[in-house]
């Protein structure tokens, strides 16, 4: 019997020391576990739920000396036990029939009464916050924390990488990632307290503007031009604008187009658009206008003004390479230079010289006045044409002085003046903006070209004219030229047709 009784006990302290050892790999195996994101997200709130005093077995065992190992175990296992009870009465479970936009879900340490034991409380601190750059929407969240000593806190995501600090996290949403449940962990020597909340896109993206644009890429003092803005929204809803200019009048300021009456006096002056959508985000853009001090005569003078012939060259279609048809007897061939009208082109000088059949000259004259280039391409042969792609090319610029160094950039434009040379009255002509340039070596492939010079043949003009100018001062008042100078021959308009 003795011997029976001595190997009953030294089966069950065999049986305790085995249980015992199973019980500290499990705990250490599922801490391990849970330090991966990924399982710690889905796994970590419930383990601390519903077993809380499991971990605080386990802090336990591995922070007291071994003869103290068998008391933790009894007293973690019988508190345990205690709280499944709790756990029954209604009065401790949370309804979870309610649901919010941003949601939270707190466990604490064990006995977070017991001085010491950490706490943790998620708070948003900055945000719903659109980030326009990256399409995001982010918060910043702040966790709250108690204990001592002071609790090490962990996030399961943070997007500033630790820039803000120890105790906040920064969470981006994006458009197809819409929600996150960030959780969060405090721990120290006495146990760790987790909380959670889920985070929804809750932004409201800024409305983008594409462009503001002006009717004409050359203003005159007291003239009307159209204003236009082109915006749209991310989010898809209505906008309304608002315009304000430093000088001048708006006939409205409430349209996406507006009638812009320019000031009286000339110089460098100020629009601006503000465009809000339905829920109050806004996105401004201003633009600079320079106004000139040239009025444009308000009609054509008669033909008996115009230049007599012996001051241009006759207006004659410029022949054309001999590889290269002129257009009224295009080839089959789809693509080529347009014919020139050399007699039609030239430059003005405002208020000087009308300088018709010569070389292209833009910028100002020794005499100080503004100087603008004209091109004229003979497009009669394209009647019922499609136009696939054009592209107009100046080459072999002569530089008169700097002419950058006051003035802004090198513009084409489209006008027309109709199949006879130009005249001062030209100079002023109301233009379509192509593009601008800061480099005399010139390829201009924009769409408007193509589509005006579409335009132009739908029309049934027999001519495409462009007109070139630098904008900005018209000069810098030292007497000399100030500009680029094309021989017409340099320059080129390639189209493509059908």
């Amino acid at each position: 019997m003795a011997q029976h009784a001595k190997k009953q006990r030294r089966n069950r302290l065999l049986i305790t020391i085995l249980s015992v050892l199973g019980f500290v790999s499990l705990l250490s195996w599922s801490w391990i576990i849970l330090n991966i994101p990924s399982v710690s997200k889905n796994a970590e709130g419930f383990i601390f739920k519903y077993f809380p005093r499991v971990m605080t077995v386990y802090e336990k065992i591995i922070s007291s000396p071994w003869e103290k190992t068998a008391s933790a175990i009894t007293d973690g296992l019988a508190r345990a036990s205690e709280d499944k009870n709790n756990d029954k009465s209604p009065d401790s479970s949370k309804s979870s029939g309610e649901s919010s936009e941003n949601t939270s879900t707190k466990t604490d340490a064990a006995d977070s009464n017991q001085p010491g034991r950490p706490s943790i409380d998620l708070r948003i601190s900055e945000g719903p916050k659109y980030n326009t750059e990256s399409d995001e929407c982010y918060y910043v969240i702040t966790a709250m924390v108690t204990g001592s000593p002071e609790p090490v806190v962990k996030f399961s995501k943070d997007d500033s990488g630790g820039s803000l600090g120890g105790n906040k996290a920064q969470i981006n949403l994006k458009k197809n990632m819409k929600t996150y449940s960030l959780t969060a962990t405090a721990s120290n020597e006495f146990g760790t307290a987790m909380d959670s909340i889920t985070l929804n896109w809750g932004c409201n993206a800024n409305p983008v503007i594409v462009e503001v644009k002006v009717s004409s890429d050359i203003v005159f003092v007291n003239q009307e031009y159209e204003l236009n803005v082109s915006a749209t929204d991310p989010d898809g809803d209505s906008l309304t604008y608002k315009w304000s200019v430093s000088g001048g009048s708006l006939a409205a300021d409430n349209q996406a187009a507006v009638i812009w009456k320019a000031p009286s006096q000339p110089g460098d002056y100020d629009v601006m658009v503000t465009v809000k959508d339905a829920k109050g985000a806004s996105t401004s853009k201003n633009i600079s206008i320079f106004v000139g001090d040239i009025v444009p005569p308000t009609t054509q003078p008669p033909a008996t003004t115009q230049p007599p012939a012996t001051t241009a060259p006759p207006s004659t279609t410029e022949p054309p390479a001999t590889t290269q048809p002129p257009a009224t007897t295009e080839p089959p061939q789809s693509s080529f230079n347009l014919a020139k009208v050399t007699g039609e082109g030239g430059f003005i000088e405002y208020g000087g010289q009308t300088n018709a059949g010569g070389n292209v000259y833009a910028g100002d004259s020794a005499a100080n006045k503004p100087c603008a280039g004209f091109i004229s391409f003979d497009i009669s042969g394209l009647a019922g044409k499609t136009v696939d792609a054009a592209t107009l090319s100046f080459s072999g610029a002569t530089v008169y002085d700097s002419p950058l160094s006051f003035l802004d950039a090198f513009w084409i434009n489209v006008v027309y003046w109709g199949a006879e040379p130009i005249n001062q009255s030209d100079f002023a002509l109301t233009g379509i903006a192509v593009q601008s340039f800061t480099n005399s070596s010139i390829t201009c492939s924009a769409p408007t070209l193509k589509n005006e010079l579409q335009s132009a043949i739908n029309s049934g003009r027999p001519r495409f004219q462009v007109r070139v100018h630098f904008s900005g001062p018209y000069t810098d008042n030292d007497s000399k030229r100030d500009g680029w100078e094309y021989t017409q021959a340099n320059i080129n308009l390639n189209v493509t047709v059908r």
